[in-house]
């Protein structure tokens, strides 16, 4: 065969699959190519600010548990609200990382018996 037949018969072969209705992908490629995004690096809002407020909270209580557990329970100076409940605005936010440096005062400051739960 020579070089021109061989150019020929590859495209051909090649022939109608380049105008978009072709997918090179296989059925997994394009199901990660569809899934919705997620966290952080895929530019969720919230992202950001949970990540600063479990940071915050891991410093004053030196373990993610304790940090988690104290996130999750209602506060009363939160009006009633979890901590990760009020951080879902740039208010509540602030709110809760006021309250954390409180507890980080009270605790290096030794008014408090321990950090409060």
């Amino acid at each position: 065969m020579g070089t021109r037949s061989n150019k020929r018969r590859i495209g051909r072969l090649l022939h109608g699959r380049f105008d978009g209705n072709f997918i090179w992908e296989t059925a997994e490629e394009q199901a990660w190519l569809n899934f919705p995004p997620l966290g952080g690096e895929f530019g969720s809002s919230d992202y950001e600010r949970f990540e600063q407020l479990d940071g915050y909270a891991f410093d004053i209580f030196q373990s993610m548990e304790l940090a988690h557990e104290w996130l999750s329970n209602p506060h009363p100076a939160l009006d009633g609200m979890t901590p990760n409940e009020s951080a879902c605005n740039s208010t509540g936010l602030q709110k809760t990382l006021n309250l954390l440096a409180g507890l980080k005062l009270d605790a290096s400051t030794g008014t408090g018996d321990q950090v409060k739960k």
